[in-house]
């Protein structure tokens, strides 16, 4: 009975291509219906015409008496995904950008300078390098005068060569104030020799063996009085601490006065 039915079945699918050309005239049948399905009446007989498909049927159309009601479906399993096409070509390529302008001749500021015999060195170019600390004086030291301590941090800094008979190279942000503890460490040996008051300021001449007023010495105007220095105090952030080159001793001053301006830059030991 299968054999017989697939055998029928595989007619109804030989006749598919003139089964919709008979039902390409009905205008009162939705073909395929709207479930995806074809709808078909088969006769079913023994005079030799067995299997021949009438007609294309709407979904809800009966079949008479001598024919077998079939449907199949429209659409069939999905198919195998295609292969990829092939790769676009590469796009062209961006223009280069600008080029940046050359920088201005940048200078570099001078190292300190050094002899086999003295603490303080002479440059040469405005500037007077002590060999025991390593830090880099202005020669001379009232080229700034005196200001409040925010101003006299600001003139130190904004220092730079072709000022206070500087030829270092130097630039603004080389220079600035000393710390105190970089001010303590420059006047202990004068402190040690006595180079206070009457015999002050508290610096050493040249040599490091004798008071800078007995002469021998690289820098010029220096005077025994309070010069700045870069460090708050951290118990009243209005004060900061001056040195005294008078009696060499640190001073407790609020940053509002009026006080001397002599700056350093970094060198090395």
């Amino acid at each position: 009975m299968s054999k017989r039915v697939d055998r029928r079945f595989a007619i109804v699918t030989a006749v598919f291509v003139v089964a919709l050309a008979m039902g390409a005239g009905r205008a009162d049948a939705q073909i395929p219906a709207a479930d995806g399905q074809f709808y078909a009446c088969v006769r079913i007989d023994r005079d030799g015409d067995e299997g021949k498909l009438t007609r294309l049927v709407a979904a809800d159309e009966r079949c008479r008496r001598n024919e077998t009601r079939v449907h199949w479906s429209a659409i069939g399993p999905q198919g195998q995904p295609g292969v990829n096409g092939t790769n676009g070509t590469n796009g062209t390529n961006g223009t280069n950008g600008t080029n940046g302008r050359d920088g201005t001749n940048a200078t570099r500021a001078a190292g300190p300078c050094f002899d086999n015999a003295n603490r303080y060195v002479n440059c040469g170019n405005g500037t007077v390098t002590d060999t025991v600390t390593g830090l880099i004086w202005l020669q001379d030291a009232a080229c700034l005068g005196s200001a409040h301590w925010a101003a006299g941090n600001g003139s130190a800094a904004g220092l730079a060569n072709g000022q206070c008979g500087l030829t270092d190279g130097s630039s603004a942000g080389d220079w600035r104030l000393p710390t105190i503890d970089e001010w303590n460490a420059t006047i202990a040996a004068a402190v040690a020799l006595g180079c206070v008051s009457s015999s002050g300021p508290s610096l050493t001449s040249d040599a490091g063996t004798g008071c800078l007023s007995g002469g021998g010495s690289s820098f010029a105007n220096v005077t025994s009085g309070n010069y700045w220095s870069s460090t708050a105090n951290q118990n009243n952030p209005a004060a900061a601490w001056p040195e005294n080159l008078g009696d060499g001793n640190v001073g407790g001053y609020v940053k509002a006065d009026t006080l001397r301006v002599w700056p350093v830059r970094s060198g090395s030991r």
